[in-house]
């Protein structure tokens, strides 16, 4: 395996304007070498604006935005192929709302070394709410079941990938399912990866996948069957 020359961290935000600059800031202080690709989806709130005010002269950030709400996968699309566009071999997902703690940037780093995808890993118990706890286990038994790969927590949307396998998990789910499509394509594909224990943190109750959202992509499971 070779190390990751160029790594770019990719940071979707949508309407986190009491948040995203916080994190922002956290991974600064920590990665002194990535570059980091923010990516506003469409934030009706001032989200974009802050995130240019603080660090639009910052040559270690780039700053792009989706001019309508696309969704976090589309986000995050939006993201790795600027990332692959500027030269960058490997690339980090986490999200702007806090959920993703950046001081797991470096065991990321680590296992790139001798990995090309790393998957976070939370503890999923009683931090998660209900509803998410149980939509999470359920695609978890769902995608383990048509795609036999053995992830414990297949909804972490804290990972990273290696340009050289990208295509191989490329995604075209535009929204939350994003992390349980990838999951299948990592499956069914027969990808190696790793994992890192990362931090159970819930902000917001109301955002993730639901139960009743993950029943809805059962039958988007035979689209990820045939898909190529």
């Amino acid at each position: 395996m070779k190390s990751v020359k160029k790594l770019a961290i990719v940071v979707s935000v949508y309407n986190e304007e009491k948040r995203a600059l916080n994190t922002v800031k956290k991974i600064l202080k920590l990665d002194k070498q990535a570059v980091l690709v923010l990516v506003d989806d469409g934030s009706s709130d001032n989200s974009y604006k802050i995130l240019q005010d603080e660090f639009g002269k910052n040559k270690q950030v780039v700053i792009l935005q989706h001019i309508i709400n696309l969704g976090k996968g589309a986000a995050m699309k939006t993201g790795v192929e600027k990332a692959w566009q500027i030269g960058c071999d490997a690339v980090v997902f986490l999200d702007a709302d806090g959920q993703h703690d950046p001081k797991h940037l470096n065991e990321f780093r680590k296992e790139l070394k001798n990995n090309d995808l790393v998957f976070g890993r939370r503890a999923l118990g009683v931090e998660m709410p209900i509803i998410r706890r149980w939509g999470n286990i359920l695609m978890v038994k769902l995608v383990k079941q048509f795609f036999n790969i053995q992830r414990s927590d297949i909804l972490c949307g804290y990972f990273a990938v290696k340009k050289k396998i990208y295509k191989e998990i490329e995604w075209d789910e535009p929204r939350y399912g994003v992390e349980a499509q990838i999951a299948a394509m990592t499956g069914k594909k027969n990808i190696s990866f790793s994992e890192v224990n990362v931090d159970t943190i819930y902000i917001d109750k109301y955002k993730g996948l639901s139960i009743f959202e993950a029943f809805g992509f059962f039958i988007k499971i035979p689209y990820w069957y045939i898909k190529k």
